[in-house]
């Protein structure tokens, strides 16, 4: 009955040991029963498809039944978890002295690593060893707000670039240690340090957290580590996490008795984002693929379009803001040879993409798998074009398809398909942008080839 309560009850309090012990166990015959259970359905699985399920972005409507069955399967066993897990940190929380709220931290990743890994280092009662140490500390922050804010931001920065520098430049990750650890971490440190000796106010506290990952964008593009665009759409997803982790550090300090700095937590925080780096690096991750469709009717009978689609010449100068600051666009397309075999050439602003064609079916269906393609991106630096690892097989193109549908009236119906990989984690967040650059493409390509087909045939008429 006690066991019982321990696992499954919300009330009540609970020790370090017992909170410890629970958890790695729970975890452990949870990883076991999830490695049989892939098995069973013939799904690879490791520690970090705990991020991502079946290890790639899809929509529910577009699964297959084995993948349906699969994941029915996952979350019907981790109800009895998710609940112990639950209750155990509502528990631990109490006993520590935490807000109650902070317990949906348990479903935010990243977040719910940290909080467990702090609750399990904190202690029930500051220690005097532990004081000792938070004033030894505190000795390095000024007592005043500014003060403390300066040191905080100069902290978090340097410990920010340098992590970014790691996992871009040594292990060329771009996952969730990159774009989700650090600016937590980074949200978490600066208002632990901003808050060392008295409460601050949140607006404050958010206020360091936001700084410390604006400070960061304007050293790594200082430093030429990253380019604008990169970071300018890592931007949201960053300074969302800021936030997360900038609420848990500011609700913990307001409970906290006593001196104000917890050393376990600000290590917890600083080497969260290399270990899950480490991680990634480590692990191996399925590419998703996406497939991106897009259409325009065009004024034009299929056999006049089919010409513009298998080549076409240049194209107008971009107007597109994506395209005007840097994100390839198609310049223009030729073909070499005829019919199933043939080389098409769409040339980029980066470069050629080599499309061998798969399928020739004249005015129905043009089909090419992409044998080479281009830089993603020009970035834009102050110090003219940078190489980064990014532009370099984080964004492939696979194949492309065109199809043309009649329409009454001599008009046609002309529908772009790519399909395309990306190795950029959160996979979620970075298919917003993918599917949106991919999709603006189409558009350049198939709006030009609208405008040629109609001229021919206005021409004809003529």
């Amino acid at each position: 009955m006690r066991l019982f309560s321990t696992l499954f009850s919300f009330s009540g309090d609970l020790d370090r040991r017992s909170y410890v012990v629970v958890a790695f166990a729970g975890a452990l015959v949870k990883h076991v029963l999830d490695i049989w259970l892939a098995g069973i359905f013939h799904h690879p699985w490791s520690p970090l498809n705990y991020l991502m399920p079946l290890g790639l972005q899809v929509s529910i409507s577009h699964l297959s039944r084995g993948d349906q069955n699969f994941l029915g399967a996952m979350m019907a066993i981790s109800v009895p978890f998710a609940w112990v897990g639950i209750a155990i940190t509502a528990k631990r929380f109490r006993t520590i002295g935490w807000p109650p709220w902070l317990v949906v931290l348990f479903f935010v990743p990243i977040a719910n690593i940290v909080s467990f890994a702090m609750a399990a280092a904190w202690r029930e009662k500051e220690s005097s060893s532990s004081s000792k140490s938070g004033r030894w500390f505190s000795r390095f922050v000024p007592a005043d707000s500014l003060g403390a804010a300066i040191v905080a931001l100069i902290l978090t920065t340097i410990i920010g670039v340098a992590f970014v520098a790691v996992g871009t430049q040594v292990l060329g990750s771009y996952g969730w240690g990159l774009f989700a650890a650090i600016p937590f971490a980074q949200g978490a440190l600066s208002v632990l340090v901003y808050g060392a000796h008295e409460n601050r106010t949140l607006r404050g506290s958010m206020g360091v957290a936001f700084l410390s990952v604006a400070l960061t964008a304007l050293a790594l593009l200082a430093l030429a580590f990253e380019g604008a665009i990169c970071i300018l759409m890592a931007l949201p997803i960053a300074i969302a996490f800021a936030s997360i982790g900038a609420a848990f550090a500011y609700a913990i300090q307001r409970r906290t008795p006593g001196p104000r700095v917890n050393l376990a937590a600000i290590l917890i925080c600083a080497l969260l984002a290399p270990a899950i780096m480490g991680a990634e690096w480590a692990g191996q991750r399925v590419a998703p693929t996406y497939v991106v469709r897009t259409s325009v009717d065009i004024d034009a009978p299929p056999d006049v379009v089919w010409r513009s689609v298998v080549s076409f010449p240049d194209l107008p100068a971009p107007t597109e803001l994506p395209f005007r600051v840097g994100i390839a666009y198609p310049e223009r397309a030729r073909i070499v040879g005829h019919g199933v075999g043939a080389v098409r050439y769409c040339e980029f602003s980066t470069g050629d993409f080599i499309e061998p064609i798969t399928i020739w079916k004249p005015a129905r269906t043009l089909a090419f798998r992409v044998a080479k393609s281009a830089e993603p991106m020009k970035e834009w630096s102050p110090y003219g074009h940078i190489d980064t690892p990014h532009l370099h097989g984080f964004m492939v193109s696979l194949r492309g398809r065109f199809d043309l549908v009649a329409l009454p009236g001599g008009r046609t119906r002309l529908i772009g398909t790519t399909w395309y990989q990306h190795h950029l984690w959160p996979a979620a967040y970075w298919a917003l942008w993918s599917d949106a650059i991919v999709h603006e493409i189409h558009l350049r390509v198939l709006n030009h080839v609208k405008r040629l087909s109609e001229r021919s045939v206005a021409s004809t008429k003529g």
